[in-house]
């Protein structure tokens, strides 16, 4: 039998998402950002935290949900260098530590039609859901986040 995983959990729009805890360099509540020139919607901008700057990505829109302001629960999630760049998240509000079992987690296929996944249009940012005792968990994998903004840019070119 596998190891239970660890997982940083947050809500976006009411919806309980996660990231392997392996993945988090830290959670902060600085969420003010510079904004960069001709940026895709998805980047919110710059932040310095400790003299170290961080892209910073809009969860919401990378997810293809509708937008929304930033609020004194959002926090900002951090990402290991070895997930990509220097980035980060902005998140509704973060929730708890989820340890799951392996046995709980089912692999998502960007074919798997028939389960709703909580309005995310981009599925394909999905690794897969947790079936917890109260409500699903959608399993993000941050190595795919800055993918999608290069798409962007590469559309643009």
């Amino acid at each position: 039998m596998e190891e239970p995983r660890l997982f940083c959990t947050f809500r976006v729009d009411d919806r309980l998402f996660g990231v392997d805890i392996l993945d988090v360099r830290e959670v902060t509540t600085e969420t003010t950002c510079t904004r960069i020139a001709h940026a895709p919607a998805e980047v919110l901008g710059l932040v310095n935290i400790r003299g170290h700057i961080f892209l910073v990505l809009d969860l919401r829109r990378l997810l293809g949900m509708p937008e929304s302001t930033v609020t004194g629960n959002s926090r900002l999630v951090l990402f290991k260098p070895s997930v990509g760049s220097a980035f980060g998240v902005v998140v509704d509000e973060i929730a708890d530590i989820q340890t799951v079992g392996s046995d709980r987690i089912e692999a998502y296929s960007r074919h798997d039609r028939d389960l709703a996944v909580a309005n995310v249009r981009r599925v394909d940012l999905i690794d897969a859901v947790c079936r917890l005792h109260d409500e699903l968990m959608v399993v993000l994998n941050p190595r795919k986040f800055l993918p999608v903004i290069e798409q962007h840019l590469a559309a643009r070119a």
